[in-house]
């Protein structure tokens, strides 16, 4: 590494062979915080992990590793997709019962056309005067004792 220009965003570095690289100041910065290293280490680190320089010493260990037969990717296998299972839905006779009552309540009322029964434990919709409307049945869950 020749020389470094500290730019607004950047580190502007020139090589000896005239090539200009520059390196994010954040990230300089947070790999200088998480390193505890100073910003001449961590530029180099750049440089060789972007192979814009050579090291050495990581060169002779490649070598080793090839002579030895070690293979220098190591490959992953692809996380299977999960089949979904089919959703069990519970029967609910309270719920169920509510929503007939509903219904019937509904089908009384002057102005009232189209109640339909989505879901006989939770869904009813209908239309009432020109406007669409939906009643949704939530059961609230008892509270855990602690």
């Amino acid at each position: 590494m020749k020389d470094y220009k500290e730019l607004d965003k950047v580190y502007e570095i020139t090589l000896e062979n005239g090539k200009v690289v520059k390196v994010d100041k954040k990230w300089a910065q947070l790999s200088m915080e998480k390193l505890e290293t100073d910003l001449e280490d961590v530029l180099l680190m750049y440089l060789e992990d972007n192979d814009y320089l050579e090291n050495d010493a990581q060169n002779d260990l490649d070598q080793s590793a090839k002579e030895n037969g070690v293979k220098l990717v190591a490959k992953t296998e692809k996380p299977k997709k999960k089949t979904q299972r089919e959703r069990v839905v519970k029967e609910n006779p309270t719920k169920e019962l509510i929503i007939s009552k509903l219904t019937s309540a509904l089908q009384e009322i002057d102005n009232i056309s189209n109640v339909n029964v989505e879901n006989k434990a939770k869904l009813i919709t209908f239309t009432l005067n020109n406007e669409d409307f939906k009643l949704d049945l939530v059961q609230k869950r008892k509270e855990k004792v602690k």
